[in-house]
């Protein structure tokens, strides 16, 4: 069978900018820095993200979207900071990206970093290539709020999508791993320097293992009691951290 996987095209794109017809301060800039942070689900549980007090201390402030948050104490965010930290040197968590920009308000911000991964299809001319993207999408949209002040209306848009192996996609003698594909959208009101915590983007996996003995292992029936099956099910939780603050 022919795997295509080897096959896929990987690309960087760093923060491009898309102007929208927003009514804006002249020269008015906003700084956005986002952190997109993948979590084991037995560590986020454990750590209180699960939108609950942290056990180090961390607690969020009041929710006003349901699994939407914000932190605007600095000593809170420092200690997130290091509660993640922590985890990523122990290998509980991965920093899948920490873009950061500085954009004219009412200037959409695009982060994008991932590739594309070639998917056989059947046309009229036999078989064909189509291109699916895949890893990190992120669209973030600040407004500064004339009525209130030191006030930013924020509209984020996340996708983060990964290859799923376990679920293959076949067409013909082709084959090649299925998109997983994770998305959030929000629009909320927050402080200059306050940071937008958006989670429960979850994702189940599971691997199954299989060890017996050579030889008598693959005899049929009698191999089955010289063989073992380890099944390991693996949870994440995918959290997006966005700092934003008026530029002055």
């Amino acid at each position: 069978m022919r795997h295509l996987w080897k096959g896929a095209l990987w690309s960087v794109c760093l923060w491009t900018l898309t102007s929208l017809s927003w009514a804006q301060p002249e020269d008015s800039l906003v700084a956005i820095s986002a952190d997109i942070v993948e979590i084991s689900g037995s560590i986020a549980k454990d750590m209180g993200f699960a939108w609950g007090p942290f056990q180090t201390g961390i607690a969020f402030a009041e929710e006003t979207i349901p699994g939407i948050y914000t932190l605007g104490d600095f000593a809170r965010k420092t200690q997130l900071q290091t509660s993640l930290k922590l985890l990523e040197t122990e290998g509980k968590a991965q920093l899948l990206s920490n873009p950061k920009v500085i954009v004219q308000a009412g200037n959409q911000a695009n982060f994008v970093v991932g590739g594309d991964q070639p998917y056989p299809v059947t046309n009229n001319q036999g078989v064909g290539v189509e291109f699916k993207k895949f890893g990190v999408i992120l669209n973030v949209l600040p407004v500064i709020n004339p009525n209130k002040k030191d006030t930013i209306r924020a509209e984020a848009q996340l996708e983060v999508s990964n290859p799923d192996f376990s679920k293959p996609v076949t067409v013909g003698n082709t084959s090649v791993p299925s998109i997983t594909t994770r998305q959030v959208q929000t629009s909320v009101e927050i402080k200059s320097g306050e940071t937008l915590v958006i989670g429960g983007l979850k994702m189940s996996s599971k691997n199954i293992t299989k060890t017996r003995i050579p030889f008598i292992g693959r005899i049929p029936l009698i191999g089955l009691l010289f063989t073992n099956t380890n099944i390991v099910e693996e949870q994440k939780s995918l959290f997006l951290f966005i700092t934003m603050e008026i530029v002055k």
